[in-house]
């Protein structure tokens, strides 16, 4: 019996031979799913279409790269095997999709944190806006130098949407503090902030910029240029009474169309 294992001659080698190739043929199979997710997240483009079957009309661009390079590349075989229903585990879901977009997310965030570390100092610009179904979310950018690039640069990096429940500015600051402190960012590192010209933000007692200045008086802030220059305009086009009917003709025409698909 010894001898058999030293020799690896043992009852179940054949098996776990097979068990070996199995596991390297799907490791090749998910390689190439996660090439195929990252080129349409980086060209930020939509993964399903009418429907999630393979060989079908309009099923989505995901599916139709996958069915592209079954024709060239053997180890994507196994959507033959799903037309005869010989496997039903193909890893070309919705699900696996949604599940490695995260992953990839998840990778990226990390390099984008440790670039922040590295540069210690940032700034951070916010921004809120109700999604369809009515919820308030604020968007949040960092901005820091990139010492590890060559030459050294300025980048903004956009690290994800907060959902906000109190849209007061001790809410906005609240949901700030949270999401640097699971970033294991530190506040006190920050030396700029950037906001829109609404009083919940740019409030001079109770706004966001108060409250994070009194925490961290380095925390110059700024308000947001294209947010002051769309609010000069408006003001432009009021006080000039064939603009403020142009816009008003416009908005109606938009209107009437919005709300019918038919027309």
């Amino acid at each position: 019996m010894e001898i058999r294992f030293q020799k690896e001659q043992t009852i179940d080698k054949s098996v776990q031979e097979q068990i070996n190739k199995d596991r390297e043929h799907w490791r090749q199979v998910l390689l190439r799913i996660i090439s195929v997710v990252r080129t349409l997240v980086e060209n930020n483009l939509a993964f399903r279409g009418d429907n999630e079957k393979i060989y079908q009309e309009n099923n989505g661009i995901f599916l139709s790269l996958i069915q592209m390079i079954a024709e060239f590349d053997p180890v994507i075989e196994h959507i033959r095997r799903i037309q005869n229903k010989e496997i039903h585990y193909h890893y070309l879901g919705h699900k696996i999709q949604n599940v490695l977009i995260l992953m990839l997310a998840g990778e990226n965030k990390k390099i984008i944190i440790e670039k922040l570390k590295e540069s210690k100092y940032f700034s951070v610009i916010l921004d809120c806006t109700p999604d369809l179904s009515h919820e308030e979310q604020m968007s949040i950018v960092l901005r820091c130098v990139d010492i590890s690039a060559s030459p050294v640069k300025v980048e903004e990096f956009f690290l994800g949407f907060l959902l906000v429940d109190d849209i007061s500015g001790k809410g906005f600051f609240d949901e700030l503090v949270n999401a640097l402190n699971n970033l294991e960012l530190d506040i006190d590192n920050i030396r700029g902030q950037g906001y829109d010209n609404d009083a919940n933000m740019r409030g001079k007692h109770k706004g966001v910029q108060n409250r994070l200045l009194q925490v961290n008086p380095r925390a110059f802030y700024t308000p947001c240029g294209c947010h002051s220059l769309n609010l000069a305009l408006c003001d432009m086009a009021t006080c000039c009474t064939k603009a403020k009917s142009f816009f008003g003709v416009v908005q109606h025409i938009y209107t009437l169309f919005s709300s019918s698909t038919k027309r």
